[in-house]
């Protein structure tokens, strides 16, 4: 098995386990409400199709080997770099009902910006600062919905 295809399985692999982990997690909301699709029809749709993309991903690792002289080094940092943005937004949807949505969002998003893409700290401030306040006026405001939230109430 080639470089590129064992770590396309591995990625199928951990995807599948998530995209299973999101489809268990969203039944535990109602699929509809009185208005039309409730709290956990988008969850369990996306997890429907990480599952479903996931699987294509390990089917076409297993299935069409890398021609020979394409398999290239990739940058170890560039691997590491990936597998911290997974970890982060794993513990950001881990600590969403700990901390609240906007608070996780705004975290991971100063994480991405800052220390993953080596942008200044005011950049990344700024961006999670508009899209912790971008999320709330959408879907609190205009659209009426509840994001989860903290017990401290944010």
């Amino acid at each position: 098995m080639e470089l590129r295809s064992s770590k396309d399985l591995l990625a199928g692999a951990v995807l599948a386990a998530f995209g299973v982990y999101v489809i268990i997690e969203s039944t535990r909301f109602d699929y509809l409400s009185e208005e039309g699709p409730g709290p956990g029809f988008l969850p369990l749709w996306l997890g429907v199709a990480i599952l479903a993309l996931a699987l294509c991903l390990i089917f076409i690792s297993q299935r069409s080997p890398m021609a020979k002289g394409l398999a290239t080094r990739q940058s170890w940092s560039g691997e590491t770099r990936a597998l911290s943005a997974w970890v982060a937004l794993m513990a950001a949807v881990l600590l969403s009902p700990l901390l609240g949505f906007t608070v996780c969002l705004m975290l991971l998003t100063v994480f991405i910006i800052a220390f993953l893409e080596r942008r200044s700290l005011w950049s990344a401030l700024s961006v999670a600062l508009g899209l912790g306040i971008g999320f709330h006026v959408i879907f609190v405001v205009l659209l009426g919905l509840s994001l989860p939230t903290s017990p401290l109430g944010f």
